[in-house]
Formats: C-alpha cells, sequence, structure tokens
C-alpha cells in the first residue's frame, strides 16, 4: 500500500508541474504600443470607488494627480464613508460623488464604479483602487497599449507591496489564480473561453467596449467583479489583455491588520471558485494535495524506509527533500517579480501557508452553507451568482435610472 501511495504522489507532483510549466510557456507578456499624439490625447476618466479608505486614498490621489497625461478627470465615487475618506477627497482637484445607498443585488465596489460611470466623460475608463500608486508614465503606457492592441479590457496586476507579517501571505492564493486563470496567451486570446482573468486594482476600457459588456451592471452581485468582467469579455468573444509583473502601478492592500486580509481573500476565494473554470479549478486541487503532502512524506522518509522498490534509504529521503523545496522554490519564483517577499516563508511554508490552507477552507465551507461574507460593515451573499441580464437592459448602463430599469429587468 505505502508503494502505491508514494507512487501516486510521485505522479501528482508530476502533473502539477506539466500543468505549471505549460502555463510558463504560453504566458509572455508582449505589449503592443501605438504612439500617442500629446495634442491629442484620448480623455481618460479615472474612477476610484471608495468606503472607509482614508487610510490610503491621499497617497493614491496624488499619485493619480502627478500623472503625467494632461486629458484626464479623476473621479472619486464613495459610499458614505465614515471616516475622512471623502473630507480628504475634496482636498484635491477631483470630483467627489457621495452615495450612501446600495440597491439590491449590488456589491460595493461594482456600484460605487457603476455611479462614478455615470458621471465620467472619458473616452476611456480607468478603474482603479483607493490603496494603489501610479507612476508618472503608467496612464501613457497603458492606453498606448490598450488602444495599440485594440482591447475592450486590459488589466494590469499592480506589484504588491508588504511590510507586516500577514501581507506576505497572499503569494500562495495569488499563485493559485495564476493557476486557476490559465496560460496569459489564452487569457488575451477572445476564442479562448476558458482562460481568463483580470485584477480589479486596475481595469482600463474604451467607452464603447464597456457598454458592449454591460458594465458593472453586467456583474453587479458578483463577489469577483474583476473576473467576472474578463469571463464575460470571452462570453461576448471581445479582446482581454491581462499583464502582471510589471512596475507602473503598486499597491499595499491590507495595512490596516490581519482581519481585513482574512475577510478579502475569505470573499474573493468562494467568488473565484464559482466564476473560474472547473477543470483549472482541478489543478488548484492538486496544488493543494501537494501542499499538504509534500511536508508529510519529507518527515515520513526520516522517519520509515520509502516503499519506492529502487531507491535507498538516503536516496528516498534526497528525493522527498527535493520534492518539498521544488514546492517552496515555485512560488518563491512565481511571486518574486510581482511582490515584496522574504525567502523563509517560502522554505518553511508548512507554518505561514498553513494560514491561507485555513481561509480557503472557511470560505468554501461558508460559500457551500449559503452563509454572508462581509466587508467595511456590508454583507454580501455567496450564493450562486450566476445571472444572465437581458440585452435589452444592458444599453441602459448610460441612464441614471439604471438600478430601477434593473430591478423591472428581474420581475
Amino acid at each position: 500500500m505505502g508503494f502505491v501511495i508514494e507512487s501516486l504522489y510521485l505522479a501528482l507532483v508530476i502533473l502539477c508541474f506539466v500543468y505549471f510549466f505549460i502555463l510558463v510557456q504560453y504566458s509572455k507578456n508582449g505589449w503592443q504600443f501605438i504612439g500617442l499624439d500629446e495634442r491629442k490625447l484620448p480623455s481618460v476618466s479615472i474612477i476610484v470607488p471608495t468606503l472607509e479608505e482614508e487610510v490610503n486614498i491621499e497617497k493614491c490621489l496624488q499619485s493619480l494627480l502627478a500623472i503625467d497625461y494632461s486629458n484626464k478627470e479623476i473621479i472619486v465615487a464613495d459610499g458614505g464613508s465614515k471616516d475622512k475618506t471623502a473630507e480628504i477627497a475634496r482636498k484635491y482637484p477631483v470630483k467627489v460623488i457621495v452615495d450612501k445607498s446600495l440597491p439590491e443585488n449590488w456589491i460595493g465596489k461594482s456600484y460605487g464604479c457603476h455611479i462614478g460611470y455615470l458621471a465620467a466623460k472619458g473616452e476611456i475608463l480607468l478603474f482603479t483602487d483607493a490603496d494603489t500608486t501610479h507612476t508618472k508614465e503608467s496612464l501613457k503606457i497603458a492606453v498606448s497599449h490598450l488602444l495599440g492592441s485594440e482591447s475592450v479590457l486590459f488589466s494590469i496586476f499592480p506589484y504588491q507591496e508588504a511590510s507586516k507579517w500577514y501581507e506576505f501571505l497572499p503569494s500562495f492564493l495569488y499563485f493559485l489564480s495564476f493557476l486557476a486563470g490559465g496560460p496569459r496567451n489564452e487569457i488575451n486570446n477572445p476564442y479562448s473561453k476558458d482562460s481568463f482573468l483580470a485584477s480589479g486594482q486596475y481595469m482600463m476600457f474604451t467607452r464603447e467596449g464597456y457598454i458592449k459588456l454591460g458594465g458593472h451592471l453586467a456583474v453587479s452581485n458578483s463577489l469577483v467583479e474583476d473576473v467576472a468582467l474578463a469571463k464575460l469579455c470571452k462570453e461576448k468573444e471581445l479582446k482581454l489583455n491581462f499583464f502582471d509583473g510589471i512596475k507602473i502601478v503598486r499597491t499595499r492592500m491590507y495595512p490596516e491588520g490581519f482581519s481585513q486580509f482574512y475577510r478579502a481573500f475569505r470573499r474573493s476565494i468562494w467568488g473565484g471558485l464559482i466564476t473560474l473554470t472547473p477543470w483549472r479549478i482541478m489543478f488548484v486541487i492538486f496544488w493543494l494535495i501537494y501542499f499538504l503532502l509534500a511536508p508529510y512524506f519529507l518527515i515520513q522518509s526520516f522517519i520509515f524506509r520509502p516503499s519506492w522498490m529502487w531507491f535507498d534509504y538516503t536516496i528516498g529521503i534526497f528525493v522527498n527533500i527535493g520534492l518539498y523545496l521544488a514546492y517552496a522554490l515555485t512560488i518563491y519564483l512565481y511571486w518574486i517579480r510581482r511582490g515584496d517577499t522574504k525567502w523563509y516563508y517560502y522554505l518553511f511554508f508548512p507554518i505561514t501557508q498553513i494560514i491561507n490552507f485555513v481561509v480557503i477552507a472557511v470560505a468554501i465551507i461558508n460559500g457551500l452553507r449559503g452563509r454572508k461574507v462581509s466587508w467595511r460593515g456590508r454583507y454580501y451573499s455567496t450564493k450562486d451568482e450566476e445571472e444572465t441580464i437581458p440585452e435589452e437592459t444592458l444599453p441602459a448602463i448610460t441612464s441614471s435610472k439604471i438600478v430601477k430599469e434593473k430591478k423591472t429587468a428581474k420581475n
């Protein structure tokens, strides 16, 4: 029995790495720039949805205002923050909209993006988070690529900054999203419908493309509106471009405490599970099993003689050390270009990543039970988000009567 189990473990590891190397092989970032006429820059509306973001909003707005792009407007769409978010934002030359209401079947962030869109005048729409900071050249680069690649949606995964111990944990979860999203080349192929991913921290649309998609109305109740919009692009065979490992945008997501990290990922994990492609989720499960088995077989190899008949005791130990280190090194190398890191978080991954494993388990259990998840004092359903908005309703996203019209469409 031991021989069979250990052989299955080896087969699992091989399968995990074959899939991973396929993803890497077909995940090449390729910029497609066009020259921008400085005298005729397309107008860009930068929309920042906020709720209780006084810790982040000032730094974000300072970076947005410093961007070297003359034809831009900045809109802060606040959901009725009880802290000083709106007060701080009003100190800057930006448009501030405060709407405390949250209509039925809307997630707060999507509704904030929607009301920001209704006030936007730009030919191009950029939705970005309050915890992001932007380099001076970022907007020209992004606009040039959006237009050069003829994309409807261009999304960047920002470089993830970390300082506190728990801020280094998400690398493991983002690695799993990399597995679930598919190869970048396939994500950026409008006809490969089982590969899609985007980051809500930076999503740029052409106005025309945003309207074709149905805007945030079409994904109003999704816990992961970014992934849902990316999926919608594929369903409509519209062009999506997703890049990561690029440092023109940076973010530090959870400076306020571990509970902020816990609530955020408990929400997004379940949303991702019910939105992403099931057969790719299967490989996520394989890597989770690998995570559990690698330390187990490493410890076992020091205590018991391995059952692999072609290995002696010493070789068996080295094989298991290699498999353990391969897991740690893979995630480390994946993350090193994408965010701040500490090598010992990966070397001792059974200790650090067990926290992530618990978050995943809790998210799945709560999702299966239909329990609500909370964020910034608001509670959202974890029930199946799949909902088709009638095509005749989608043009209504250009109207402020959208909420009323959406309710009518549902009834």
